[in-house]
This record gives structure tokens, C-alpha cells and sequence, in this order.
């Protein structure tokens, strides 16, 4: 897959559209910046650990990035160059797994030490979860599918719903997807597990997000839409769920932020400058007011912010 010649083009052709998106008059209010980044390290996913760390999928550096809070940078994971590292999650041992597109799901010592690839296979891989169980789950969004990594190491084919795929035609905003043009459609893509078990899945060609039910035996059941098809989804990428299963969705091309409720019912809180192709949401779960930590990838160039890391109070989130 010649993913980097890919990228580039992708680039050059999503600034067009995404400068007449953008919706540069609608002010994002709240939100405040935390890290200001430049090329090559630009941050497409985060994950955050208990320690205020911030752990960054840098596509175009090939690398995996620490931020701690005071600002201070270091490369934790490095890729061929070949390759692009885009989700970043992080299990309860703080040990960091890497969806590494091209190449397949990797992880990084907590402790330090050399990273090592669990999965070597080809394909779209993107958005990563897991489960209660401590299984780990992967987005192909090229093949519109999600694989799931067992504990045990078996790597397997878990959902591949016609409702994952992603599209050539145009989406819910009258364009196709900016990426598009370059990758093919992009479906599957950031996903969590609400209280209930289910998987919610960001589409992003269609602007929707898709409800997986799970068995008790931990196989996928039935596929439904859960919101969308929008506009205002359009472009959904990484998703963060909050303790109310309140779910975040950055919406890449629209440069915005949406809320989606527990009865699939959304709204946008943010929009406009600094964001720009917001790709990726975190969620702090300290007590107090809570907080969604979000990655500006800004790698599709427009009038909006610089790439970085911006954070938003959400309110406070009390457990049921």
C-alpha cells in the first residue's frame, strides 16, 4: 500500500474543500490550547494516562509521541517509514498500542524497552478499544470492518456490517470526503464500548455513527444506525465516550466537535478556530469538572488553527 504518496495528495486535495467547511464565523468558545506542534509531528490520535501524560500518533513524523504536562516532547515508538501510526490506546498497565497503518497493531512498553508488533497484516488500521474483558479492537476503514485482538493473541475478523463501509460518492453534505480521492472510501473508523456493551462505530464518509450489539459470548450482533446520517457527522473520526455515555466525535472536515447522547440524539459544542481536522477526542475522568483532551491534526490545511492538542471543559461527570 503506498500509503505516503497517498497522504500527500490527500492533503493537497482535502484544502479545498475543507476551507469552503470550515465554518470560520462560528467561534469555538472554551476551548483553550495545551501544546502547539509543527511538521513532522503532527498529532492525528491521543490517549491520556493517569499521570497527565499524552500519548500522540504522529502519522507523517512515522512515530509515536509522550507529552508530558509541562509541555515536554519525547518519541516513545518509531515506524518505517512506509507506514503511518494512527490510533493510540493505551490498557491498564499504561502499556501503548499503536494502529500502525500498513503494517498492523503494535505495542510499546509501559516500563521502556523495544516495541514490538503484534499483528503483522496490511490494511486501513485506525481506531482502537478495548473491551471489559481486555480484548483489544481495531478499524480497518479502507475494508469497513473491526478485527478483534484477544488476550490470548488470536487475531480475528469480528464485524464487517455493510453499515462499516465507507463511500465513494458524495456524503450527508453534498461532497465526497476529501480523503477519498486518495485512500477510496473510509468507513469504520474511531470507536468505544458504551455501559450496555455495544460498540459505537464513527463512519466517516456517511457522518454516522453505528450501534454493534455484543453477545454474551463476546461475538458481534446485529449492526444498526445509531445518529446520522449529517452534515454535521460528516467526517467523524476518533471518538471518546464519557461516564454518562455521552459520546464525543471529532468531525474531521467539518472542523468541529459534536456530542452525541445515549438515545443517539446529537449537538455540535464546537466549531471554527483553532479547530482544524480534529481527529482524534480524550477524556479525563479525575473528579470535578471533566474534561475532553483533542487532537488538531491541522494536516489538511485551512485557515483554522495550528496542529496541537486543545482541551474543553465538558461539565461534570458523575458515574450512575
Amino acid at each position: 500500500m503506498r500509503v505516503s504518496r497517498r497522504l500527500r495528495l490527500a492533503t493537497l486535495l482535502a484544502g479545498v474543500f475543507l476551507v469552503a467547511l470550515s465554518p470560520a464565523a462560528q467561534a469555538s468558545e472554551g476551548l483553550t490550547r495545551v501544546l502547539t506542534m509543527s511538521p513532522p509531528n503532527l498529532p492525528e490520535s491521543i490517549a491520556l494516562d493517569n499521570r497527565g501524560n499524552m500519548f500522540i500518533g504522529a502519522p507523517f513524523a512515522h512515530s509515536v509521541l509522550m507529552a508530558t504536562r509541562s509541555g515536554t516532547i519525547s518519541t516513545i515508538g518509531t515506524f518505517p517509514s512506509s507506514t503511518f501510526p494512527l490510533g493510540v490506546r493505551l490498557d491498564h498497565k499504561r502499556n501503548v498500542f499503536v494502529a500502525v497503518a500498513g503494517s498492523g497493531i503494535w505495542e510499546i512498553p509501559a516500563a521502556g524497552g523495544s516495541q514490538q508488533q503484534l499483528v503483522n497484516q496490511p490494511g486501513l488500521w485506525n481506531g482502537l478499544v478495548f473491551d471489559r474483558r481486555g480484548n483489544l479492537f481495531v478499524s480497518d476503514s479502507h475494508a469497513g470492518e473491526i478485527w478483534r485482538l484477544s488476550k490470548s493473541g488470536t487475531f480475528a475478523l469480528w464485524s464487517n456490517s455493510p453499515l462499516l463501509l465507507g463511500t465513494t460518492a458524495a456524503g450527508p453534505c453534498g461532497l465526497v470526503h476529501p480523503a477519498v480521492p486518495s485512500f477510496g472510501p473510509l468507513g469504520a473508523n474511531g470507536m468505544e464500548f458504551n455501559k450496555h456493551g455495544d460498540l459505537l462505530v464513527a463512519n466517516t464518509d456517511f457522518g454516522t455513527v453505528v450501534r454493534i450489539r455484543s453477545h454474551h459470548d463476546g461475538s458481534a450482533g446485529a449492526a444498526s444506525i445509531f445518529a446520522g446520517p449529517s452534515c454535521d457527522l460528516w467526517g467523524a473520526d476518533g471518538v471518546a465516550i464519557d461516564n454518562r455515555d455521552n459520546l464525543y466525535v471529532a468531525a474531521n472536515s467539518k472542523g468541529q466537535i459534536d456530542r452525541v447522547d445515549p438515545e443517539g440524539e446529537f449537538e455540535v459544542i464546537a466549531a471554527g478556530n483553532p479547530l482544524s481536522f480534529p481527529s482524534d477526542i480524550a477524556v479525563t475522568r479525575a473528579g470535578g469538572d471533566s474534561q475532553i483532551f483533542i487532537s488538531n491534526f491541522a494536516a489538511f490545511a485551512t485557515s483554522a488553527g495550528a496542529p496541537g492538542v486543545l482541551k474543553m471543559n465538558i461539565g461534570r461527570e458523575e458515574s450512575d
